[in-house]
């Protein structure tokens, strides 16, 4: 059984986006690859998941190359859930091209967080969103954190 999950998302979008000013994220996504959006909690409220500022770090320091930031201004509202489980941002990837190179950063990031602790259940609960062809689509995976390369590997990402 394949645990992603591909759907269209601009509803959720316009959602997450109403919290900020098109200004501000437009000048946001014009100089990174790759944007961390808050998670809807319920019908007011939107927070980022509690891995969002270790996940950013991580980013920063493995690749030069690959930028990434918020949409908050500041200090970022995280929701934190306690459990050994691994809930990341909605991670909105500025060009498809780069979907790939966002998928083997979250990818590592999970085999770090795991290290040490590899015997234990974890799971992860992630969401990418990609635009082709004007059309956002959300690439949602929930499951098992050791399946995660091997579930995503499964995706034809020409075919979204």
């Amino acid at each position: 059984m394949n645990k992603v999950e591909v759907t269209k998302c601009n509803d959720l979008m316009s959602r997450v986006l109403a919290g900020s000013s098109i200004d501000e994220a437009g000048e946001v996504f014009g100089k990174n690859d790759c944007i961390a959006l808050p998670s809807p909690y319920n019908a007011q409220e939107c927070y980022y998941a509690q891995e969002t500022i270790d996940f950013i770090k991580y980013c920063r320091e493995s690749d030069d190359d690959f930028s990434i930031d918020t949409l908050a201004d500041g200090d970022i509202e995280s929701r934190t859930l306690h459990s050994f489980d691994i809930f990341m941002p909605i991670l909105w990837i500025t060009s498809e091209l780069l979907l790939p190179v966002a998928i083997n950063l979250v990818s590592d990031f999970i085999h770090d967080k795991m290290k040490g602790r590899e015997h234990e259940d974890a799971n992860v609960e992630l969401s990418f969103i990609v635009e082709r062809n004007n059309e956002r689509k959300m690439l949602h995976y929930k499951g098992p954190a050791d399946a995660f390369r091997e579930e995503f590997e499964k995706v034809n990402l020409n075919e979204l």
